[in-house]
C-alpha cells in the first residue's frame, strides 16, 4: 500500500473519516502517505504486518488494540484524539501500545520499519473478567516499552508471516500472551489471579483429547479447545500443560505427526493428501514439522518402511 505524501489538514482529516468508515478490518489506516505493508497475515482475533514507512504524516484509527514493535528507531510527533502534540521515541526492539477507538496523527522525520500487531479487544475483555480482580481496567497509550517476552512473541509472529503458515492454536496462544503482558502494564500484580478457578480434571482432559483426535484434520483453535474444557484460553493453556507436560499446540502437532506416521504405514497416499488428512496446512508444513519432531523427512521415513 503506497500513497503520496501530503499535509493532513482539516479537509483531509474529514476525508480520512469517510475512508475509515469504509475501511476493511485489515486495512484500518485512515490516511497513510508513505506507508507500505510489506507482508500481512491474519488469524482471526490477531493480525500482524511488517510495515515500512517514509518520512511524513499519517492518521490511524481502528477499533482493534495496536502494538508496534520497532525494527528501527522511531522518532515521532503524535496527537491522540486531536489533543496536544507529544514527542514519542520508540527505540529498536521496544514497543508502543495504543488501545482501540483512538485517533492517532503521527509524523516521523525519517524512514522507519516495524511489526504492527492488531488485536481484537475480546481477548482483553476475557482477561479482565477471568484474571483481574474487579474486572474493569483502563488502557492508555504507552510508548518506549521494553519487555523481552513481548519481543520474543512479536518476532515469532513476524517469522510466521514470512514462513506463510501458522497453527491457529499457536496464534491464539500468542494473542493471549501478548494481551497478558500488556495488561500487566496497567494492573497491580496483586490484582491478577493466576490460578484457574477450576482445573483440568481427568474427565475434562479426556474430553479435550477425544475432541482433538476427532477433529485433528480441522483448523483447531485454542479458544475452541478451551471451550470443550469449559475454561478460559489462558487458564486452559496453563492447566493443560500442567496435566500433559506440553502445551496444547505442541500436543496437537505431536498427534498430527503420529497420524502422519500411521497413514504412511497403512496407505500409499501422496504426502499432499496425508498432510490434509493429518491436519497440516499443506505438504511443506507437514515436512517442516515432521523433520523437527522425528529428525528425518516424511520421504525418508516412508522409504525406511519398505
Amino acid at each position: 500500500m503506497h500513497a503520496q505524501s501530503r499535509k493532513v489538514g482539516a479537509a483531509s482529516l474529514r476525508a480520512g473519516v469517510a475512508i475509515a468508515e469504509r475501511a476493511e478490518e485489515l486495512n484500518p489506516f485512515w490516511h497513510s502517505p508513505g506507508v507500505c505493508v510489506e507482508t500481512r497475515r491474519s488469524w482471526g482475533p490477531i493480525s500482524a504486518e511488517i510495515v515500512s514507512r517514509t518520512a511524513g504524516q499519517a492518521v490511524w484509527r481502528s477499533d482493534r488494540h495496536r502494538i508496534v514493535y520497532a525494527l528501527s528507531d522511531i522518532h515521532s510527533a503524535i496527537r491522540n484524539n486531536h489533543g496536544p502534540l507529544l514527542h514519542w521515541d520508540v527505540n529498536r526492539d521496544n514497543f508502543a501500545f495504543r488501545p482501540g477507538g483512538m485517533t492517532l496523527e503521527s509524523t516521523v522525520d525519517a524512514s522507519v520499519r516495524y511489526v504492527q500487531i492488531t488485536q481484537s479487544p475480546d481477548v482483553y475483555d476475557t482477561i479482565f473478567s477471568e484474571l483481574v480482580r474487579g474486572g474493569a481496567v483502563g488502557l492508555e497509550p504507552r510508548a518506549g516499552l521494553h519487555d523481552p517476552l513481548l519481543s520474543q512473541i512479536a518476532l515469532t509472529i513476524a517469522n510466521e508471516i514470512d514462513v506463510g503458515f501458522t497453527d491457529h492454536i499457536l496464534a491464539d496462544a500468542l494473542n493471549t500472551a501478548l494481551a497478558m503482558q500488556i495488561v500487566r502494564r496497567f494492573v497491580d500484580p496483586s490484582a491478577i489471579v493466576l490460578e484457574p478457578k477450576s482445573g483440568l480434571s481427568r474427565e475434562r482432559l479426556q474430553r479435550v483429547q477425544d475432541y482433538i483426535e476427532a477433529h485433528l484434520e480441522d483448523r483447531l483453535s485454542l479458544t475452541e479447545l478451551a471451550g470443550v474444557a469449559c475454561l478460559s484460553p489462558y487458564h486452559f493453556s496453563r492447566s493443560f500443560k500442567q496435566a500433559v507436560g506440553v502445551g496444547p499446540q505442541r500436543y496437537v502437532l505431536r498427534r498430527r505427526v503420529k497420524r502422519t506416521q500411521a497413514l504412511m504405514r497403512r496407505t500409499n497416499h501422496p504426502l499432499a493428501v496425508i498432510a490434509q488428512e493429518a491436519g497440516f496446512s499443506d505438504q511443506s508444513h507437514l515436512i517442516s514439522v515432521f523433520r523437527r519432531a522425528i529428525g528425518v523427512t516424511p520421504g525418508h521415513f516412508r522409504a525406511a518402511l519398505t
